[in-house]
């Protein structure tokens, strides 16, 4: 295993208490609770159920390769972090009191890709896997008994409206009269997020008008936020068929060209629904992120700023605004922006980035820390955030924390530009600790 490192006296009788122990397992685990639909009350009672273990000096807490499937912080003593194979392996890290390890292995289940050997005598408190799957199965089975009761009232809507439909049918009633009423049991059920029912109701609504693009906008939408990308823009398409002078049908293609990051179609798209329909908020604020995604700001801004004037998405488009004006350089524009969002919505992710991304350029990473902090605990998925917290932790002189930060940042890079940048500073960081450079 190689030569132990020397102690230093005083980390021997270093210890945290339980409260400091309870908030730091608390809080990891917080993170990583929508992973597994958990309820805040279910985070504080698996931290209290977490266990502790003694290992004597120089005993092995985790070889390399077992998946642990747990996430262990260090209570009293110190750990050491060996690398490489057992013929040359080395100490790259230890770990004191606080330090946590086995997040990925908590979150995926992932084999240790470290040896951890306990340096003096050490106690660390495990969250295990194993406590948390029971939990995350019972949440998943009470959602999907909810949806199934979901799913048998919208279907008994459905059938009523048939019903109703084959009443109205035998009295001679016209096809397009009847589409209006699948139509409005399809709004009832969009109001109550019975998204089965609504689908069936204007589907039925569209076979019965196959002339009014209508329902077809409607079916366009829910299958856009269902994310059945392919079948939205069909729809949409077939309606603009029917009536290409409907703003709405350009609005909707501009929203899948953007998804689908055809970014130049999608400002087409959306000058045309403008033409057509001036002064629309919302359009004007999809037209800036179009061009913003081009790099093309000072029309992005023109965009932004009308939508604001027109009393659109207030918090959202600020946000972007900030965006922008962060990538042009304009520190305190995108200051004033995000702060300003942040008075209309106090959980936005991406203005606590911004205020953290704009504080680690003036060089202040101590003032950025919480920002960046607040963004990830708001949005674990946001990969921009752990990029500016790994840079953050970098700065501050956190090696451990800021290569867990970049690696959560490499997985969630979507182009690999990003992704080139990122590995650049998490081999710095490597070669700092000792570790292996990645792929």
């Amino acid at each position: 295993m190689g030569d132990l490192v020397r102690i230093n006296e005083q980390s021997l009788v270093q210890r945290l208490s339980p409260a400091e122990a309870y908030t730091l397992i608390r809080q990891r685990l917080g993170w990583l609770a929508p992973r597994w639909g958990l309820r805040p009350e279910d985070v504080a009672r698996l931290t209290s159920q977490t266990r502790t273990s003694t290992y004597a000096p120089g005993e092995i807490i985790l070889p390399k390769g077992v998946r642990g499937d747990c996430l262990g912080l260090v209570v009293q003593g110190q750990v050491a972090v060996h690398v490489g194979d057992r013929a040359s392996t080395r100490v790259v890290v230890v770990l004191m009191p606080g330090s946590t390890f086995g997040e990925m292995m908590l979150a995926e289940g992932l084999p240790s890709n470290s040896t951890l050997q306990a340096l003096t005598r050490c106690e660390v408190r495990f969250l295990r896997r194993a406590d948390i799957r029971p939990v995350a199965v019972e949440r998943k089975t009470e959602q999907r008994i909810a949806q199934r009761w979901q799913l048998a009232r919208s279907a008994l809507v459905v059938l009523a409206v048939l019903a109703w439909g084959m009443v109205l049918l035998q009295q001679a009633a016209s096809k397009q009269v009847l589409a209006m009423i699948p139509m409005g049991i399809g709004q009832w059920c969009s109001e109550r997020e019975y998204d089965f029912c609504t689908q069936t109701a204007w589907q039925a609504s569209a076979n019965l008008a196959p002339n009014d693009p209508i329902p077809l906008l409607a079916l366009g939408t829910i299958y856009f936020e269902k994310g059945d990308v392919a079948a939205a823009e069909r729809a949409f398409v077939a309606a603009g068929t029917l009536a290409d002078d409907l703003p709405e049908v350009h609005n909707n293609l501009g929203l899948i060209y953007a998804r689908q990051k055809e970014h130049e179609r999608a400002i087409a798209e959306f000058s045309t629904a403008l033409e057509l329909e001036p002064g629309v908020a919302a359009t004007e604020h999809n037209l800036a992120l179009s061009l913003q995604a081009l790099h093309r700001y000072d029309e992005a801004l023109v965009h932004y700023r009308t939508a604001l004037a027109l009393g659109g998405p207030q918090a959202e488009t600020l946000v972007n605004l900030a965006i922008a004006l962060y990538e042009m350089d304009d520190l305190a524009g995108a200051v004033d922006a995000a702060e300003e969002a942040l008075e209309y919505d106090a959980n936005l992710a991406a203005a606590h980035a911004v205020l953290g991304a704009v504080k680690l350029e003036t060089q202040q990473p101590e003032k950025a820390l919480p920002h960046l902090q607040r963004a990830v605990a708001l949005d674990w998925d946001y990969g921009e955030a752990h990029f500016y917290l790994g840079l953050t932790y970098k700065a501050l002189g956190q090696v451990d924390e800021a290569i867990l930060s970049l690696e959560q940042s490499l997985a969630r890079a979507e182009d690999e530009l990003s992704r080139v940048r990122i590995r650049r500073y998490l081999n710095e960081l490597y070669e700092i600790q000792g570790g292996t450079p990645t792929p």
